[in-house]
């Protein structure tokens, strides 16, 4: 199988020639761009299969790019950057990245976080056409969509990736290692705070969807779904 198309998206040269360094010799294709413009066009034109985004790229800039790109696709988008603040990583999330990875990284790590992407890509692409439901939910795992009572929601693709863990087993409780895992992150990357984050919003958008209340915290462990019935189509 062909090795998958990335896009580095960074106005710093020197950042641009390590992640080509990094990742074309584990076989990834690698395309670059210098600023946000430049980035929007070549995804419409040629969508990548993964995009590693910095923030500071001048106008658009990181995050302007992300939200964007999120308005007409599901292109896993890591943010490779030096912001370190928590504040800065949580927005990335919820506005609709997969991973955030600060400056500088280990070559080991940035390969491993990129396979973790890849991986999940190719699984979601794997299951299209299946619908999963569970009550008044929805899965369609081909369009990545979710209709809650006939209403369609947007979800970021973390959001999708932990609901559709959920929706799996209703009744299971899933540990936060077992969510991190499963919406393609990593323990260093994912802070309790962020998962709840995460829960939090699926809970709102079901809720204000006409929906049920779905996501339960369980005390010390992860979360579950309320008692719902799971079928595939």
């Amino acid at each position: 199988m062909a090795k998958a198309e990335i896009l580095i998206v960074d106005d710093n040269e020197d950042i641009r020639n390590f992640v080509r360094f990094v990742l074309e010799p584990e076989g990834y294709r690698i395309t670059e761009a210098l600023d946000g413009n430049s980035a929007l066009q070549m995804v419409r034109s040629a969508e990548p299969d993964i995009i590693i985004l910095d923030l500071s790229i001048g106008q658009p800039d990181g995050m302007d790019v992300c939200r964007s790109i999120r308005q007409s696709s599901n292109v896993p988008i890591i943010i490779l950057t030096s912001h370190t603040d928590e504040v800065d990583e949580a927005l990335c999330l919820a506005i609709g990245a997969d991973d955030f990875i600060t400056k500088p990284v280990a070559p080991r790590i940035l390969i491993l976080r990129v396979a973790t992407q890849v991986r999940h890509r190719r699984a979601a692409q794997l299951l299209s056409g299946k619908i999963v439901q569970a009550g008044e939910l929805r899965l369609d795992l081909s369009t990545r969509e979710l209709r809650v009572a006939g209403n369609r929601l947007a979800l970021t693709r973390i959001e999708f990736d932990f609901l559709q863990l959920m929706i799996g087993e209703p009744n299971r409780v899933y540990t936060r290692e077992q969510i991190i895992e499963a919406i393609g992150g990593s323990v260093d990357f994912s802070s309790d705070k962020l998962i709840d984050t995460h829960a939090s919003r699926i809970r709102i958008k079901v809720r204000d969807a006409g929906g049920p209340e779905v996501l339960v915290a369980v005390r010390g462990v992860g979360f579950r779904l309320l008692a719902l019935e799971a079928s595939s189509i």
